[in-house]
């Protein structure tokens, strides 16, 4: 199966140690694809990259990464014009105008030399939605919504897969589709996760945080619940990520909260280290789907976090796996109290964490990911 993959390439996590769980994702579908001998190019809209050339997704696996602008000529003129005219919203100026032009020649020629028998979009929000609804694409096109938030012109694709079955039911009644064309498939985890030892409860030590460094993630209100209750300091914080709110940590270094900021890791170094972690607080103020949460699980890590997704996540398991907080409406205060629960709930030896671990690792396994991926497209191309 031919299959245009429409994702970051500059920001996915084998170029940008801050890369978040879309990158990664889009990124393990492509490569796991490729190694299933199906056919794979990547157009890196919204980069402006103009010029062909060879990604390397795993090592001896590479895929071609097309021009994602390319100089529109006088062969253009006989349907760019109208292309353009189509666009909505129109561009604004001449610099847009330009921009758009390249991207629209860049889109029609892949399209027309790979001939994709589907065209896989990542990225919820513009460019791609406005440049495949004036070229008319039709018929083949399958968005992942990997966002929090709505996302743009929805109603062009043919089918729409959330990440999770409460995205899809907090954004799906706004999309103006058949709702039997919108599903989820879980998003999985890396190999480091599902192959590392878990350590026994009694050897356990410290509480992680894991994700961008920012606000949205809930950083300041975990730093805050520190403040407000030291006897959280009989366990270490340690924080793995990178983003704009560092400057928090920092902060908080200074005052004398048992804070170690460990910047980016790899998947390896990661997944030991949460192989010995107690547990994992990532008090989100809006997630879609964190994989985050889902490596500190297959780790036998239980998780403070997104309350939809842990709600969630306990149903599908049939199994405990933390606590609940909306970092939204609630406050360090009552962050303080959920963490003590679960260190409470969680103290006892390792074999609730290892039926965690197993669950999990078999629930977001990377063979149920794109075996589901590819069922989906083998239902749209009717093959």
């Amino acid at each position: 199966m031919r299959i245009l993959q429409i994702h970051p390439m500059m920001k996915s996590e084998a170029l940008s140690p801050a890369a978040g769980g879309m990158a990664g994702a889009s990124l393990q579908l492509t490569r796991l694809l490729v190694e299933r001998g199906h056919e794979v190019q990547v157009l890196p809209i919204p980069e402006g990259v103009g010029s062909r050339e060879l990604w390397e997704v795993a090592p001896g696996r590479a895929v071609e990464v097309a021009a994602a602008m390319h100089i529109s000529g006088w062969r253009e003129m006989s349907w760019l014009p109208g292309a353009l005219m189509c666009l909505r919203p129109r561009p604004d100026g001449p610099k847009n105008l330009l921009y758009d032009s390249f991207a629209l020649t860049a889109l029609r020629r892949e399209v027309k030399l790979f001939r994709p028998q589907i065209i896989h979009n990542h990225l919820a929000r513009r460019p791609f939605p406005r440049l495949a609804q004036a070229l008319g694409l039709r018929g083949n096109l399958l968005l992942t919504h990997h966002h929090g938030e709505a996302g743009d012109s929805l109603e062009g694709y043919d089918r729409i897969v959330f990440p999770s079955a409460s995205a899809r039911e907090r954004i799906a009644p706004r999309i103006p589709i058949p709702q039997d064309r919108i599903r989820h498939i879980y998003n999985p985890v890396s190999y480091p996760f599902a192959r590392c030892e878990p350590a026994s409860g009694n050897s356990r030590e410290g509480i992680w945080f894991v994700g961008a460094v920012r606000r949205r993630k809930g950083i300041d209100l975990l730093l805050d619940a520190y403040r407000l209750d030291h006897g959280l300091w009989n366990e270490p914080l340690y924080i793995c990520g990178v983003g704009e709110d560092a400057d928090l940590v920092q902060q908080a270094v200074r005052e004398g909260i048992p804070a170690r900021w460990l910047g980016h890791l790899s998947q390896e170094q990661l997944a030991g280290k949460l192989a010995a972690a107690k547990l994992a607080v990532v008090p989100s103020r809006l997630e879609g789907f964190s994989i985050a949460i889902l490596e500190a699980l297959c780790c036998g890590v239980p998780v403070v976090g997104w309350a939809p997704q842990i709600k969630e996540l306990e149903t599908f398991l049939g199994m405990p796996v933390g606590r609940s907080f909306d970092g939204r409406t609630q406050t360090p205060a009552e962050l303080v109290e959920i963490i003590h629960e679960a260190l409470r709930q969680w103290s006892g030896g390792g074999g609730l964490r290892l039926r965690l671990a197993t669950a999990a690792r078999d629930a977001f396994s990377e063979e149920r990911y794109v075996a589901a991926y590819l069922d989906l497209y083998r239902e749209m191309t009717g093959s």
